[in-house]
């Protein structure tokens, strides 16, 4: 019995540690799944950090573009409000442009009726300027027939003066005595 004791004893320590061997492989198998799953969790966890703080970023730059669109629809209807008062202001130039284009054009007929009455003015001026000359020359032409008459007349009164003193004087020795 004592051999059989012993055997089983060796029998139970062999399958004890048969035992250990198997739990410690299935141990070891189980820490590789926890420490692949601890590494999982660590790794979603991550991605979750990773993901809160691309979210959190995400929903800073929306609400900037937000406040950028914001700002970019205010200058948008300004700018509306804007191109809408210089199409007016325009329009009213162009109004304003046409008004004095047609003033423009009645001013040109304005001149042009004043050049042709200036044009005729000086036509009528030249034909009596030609007027002019003409009755400054027959009135010089006048002028030298009137000086040779008044010439003439004076030399013929100076030459009846002489007759007429000729003949006093002839009477004056022939006269008579006075009584």
């Amino acid at each position: 019995m004592k051999n059989f004791l012993q055997s089983l004893l060796i029998f139970f320590a062999l399958a004890l540690c048969g035992l250990i061997a198997f739990q410690w492989v299935r141990e070891t198998e189980l820490r590789r799944e926890i420490q692949r799953l601890t590494d999982t969790v660590h790794d979603k966890s991550q991605a979750i950090i990773d993901l809160d703080n691309r979210l959190r970023h995400d929903e800073e730059e929306i609400k900037r573009l937000d406040g950028l669109k914001n700002e970019l629809t205010a200058t948008v209807k300004s700018n509306n409000l804007e191109i809408a008062r210089l199409d007016k202001d325009l329009e009213k130039a162009n109004a304003e442009n046409q008004r004095k284009d047609k003033q423009i054009e009645v001013y040109k007929e304005a001149l042009n009726t004043a050049n042709e009455n200036i044009k005729k003015q000086n036509e009528e001026m030249r034909a009596q300027n030609e007027e002019m000359k003409k009755l400054a020359e027959e009135r010089n032409e006048i002028v030298k027939k009137f000086n040779k008459i008044a010439a003439d007349y004076n030399e013929l009164a100076g030459k009846w003066n002489k007759q007429q003193e000729d003949i006093a004087a002839k009477n004056a020795t022939n006269a008579p005595p006075k009584k």
